[in-house]
């Protein structure tokens, strides 16, 4: 197809940092982004993405030697607002189950709304992703950290790798088949079975007993 295959951009991504931009890169990879939205990654040309962005293709070839590379950096850059994004939202929240909460809503609402997400969906380039080894395993890590988290800032015990699993494949669902059904459809169904699901996975520790 003539670019580095999708998985390979958003590992790459995944395990890749932010580098400095100035506005110019900023415009092309927000560019980027739209574009992808758009066309889908096959369709998605330097080409389209200089008209996008109000620059000549020469712009964005001195500042991004391949279409792999400006591919690349438009993932991690979307990554690390999306990041930015996640943090502004669940910071500020004290109590560490309602903040795991907030972060569930906060994930199903980037994967049910974001135009590249579905964008992948549409293409049929998701459905390969969920079964790639890397991908899941970069995704379980990164909900298990969150859960790992939570359980300790609480001072509660609970499996958080089988929890890590299921609000993955909670993920996962709500991704690849959005309209299954109602209850995903707003923040507050979103919110309803979070709770419900950090009910049957999170067990308070028991008290010592001491003699």
């Amino acid at each position: 197809m003539g670019i580095t295959p999708v998985r390979s951009l958003l590992v790459g991504a995944l395990i890749g940092h932010t580098a400095a931009t100035d506005p110019t890169d900023a415009a092309i990879l927000a560019a980027t982004v739209r574009c992808l939205s758009h066309h889908g990654l096959e369709r998605t040309t330097v080409a389209d993405v200089a008209a996008e962005a109000g620059v000549g293709r020469a712009t964005v070839f001195r500042r991004f030697e391949t279409k792999e590379e400006l591919l690349t950096r438009a993932f991690t850059w979307e990554l690390d607002r999306l990041v930015t994004q996640f943090h502004a939202a669940i910071d500020e929240i004290e109590d560490p189950l309602e903040r795991s909460i907030e972060w569930i809503v906060e994930a199903i609402r980037t994967v049910r709304n974001h135009p590249v997400a579905r964008r992948f969906v549409d293409d049929g380039a998701a459905l390969p992703l969920m079964h790639d080894p890397q991908i899941v395993t970069m995704l379980l890590t990164s909900v298990r950290h969150e859960l790992d988290t939570t359980a300790r800032d609480a001072g509660i015990e609970f499996d958080t790798e089988t929890a890590a699993e299921i609000i993955s494949r909670f993920f996962a669902s709500v991704w690849l088949a959005p309209d299954l059904g109602a209850a995903t459809a707003t923040d507050d169904g979103v919110r309803r079975i979070a709770r419900t699901m950090l009910s049957f996975l999170v067990v308070p520790s028991a008290p010592r007993v001491t003699d």
